[in-house]
């Protein structure tokens, strides 16, 4: 059992995060009001929206980083991880898929592989949006 001193600790420090993530998201809101073709800080703005848990704005922020640059292997990859937070793995599995593609064009192993682990988990999570995305090529 958590004292009272540091249960208290630890939910200043949650405020504290949630404020500093918070702040972000102003932040990036401001940069892409002034240049809205600053696709890094469309990307920003979906990292803060994740750490807040608001993957439907997540989504919406990776978007637009994505038609800014739509060959970003990463945009990709956390627009991925996105999707599978909100269950939508049809969705989930074709942005991992890009994102695999685009690290095989760059010879990038290591993210290579860690995409292998996502597609691997998203086939026993999603066997049938697996199924019936493989069966549309």
């Amino acid at each position: 059992m958590m004292s009272g001193a540091h249960a208290w600790a630890g939910e200043t420090d949650f405020k504290t995060f949630r404020k500093a993530a918070q702040g972000e998201i102003n932040l990036q809101k401001k940069i892409i009001e002034q240049d809205p073709l600053d696709f890094l800080s469309y990307f920003e703005l979906g990292l803060a929206y994740l750490k807040l848990g608001r993957h439907e704005e997540e989504v919406k922020a990776y978007q637009e980083a994505l038609s800014l640059s739509p060959k970003s292997a990463q945009v990709h990859y956390n627009l991925s991880i996105a999707h599978d937070h909100l269950k939508e793995g049809g969705k989930a599995i074709h942005h991992m898929q890009k994102a695999q593609g685009l690290y095989v064009t760059q010879r990038n192993h290591r993210k290579i592989r860690t995409t292998q682990r996502q597609l691997k988990r998203f086939y026993f999570n999603y066997p049938q949006e697996f199924r019936a995305l493989n069966t549309e090529k």
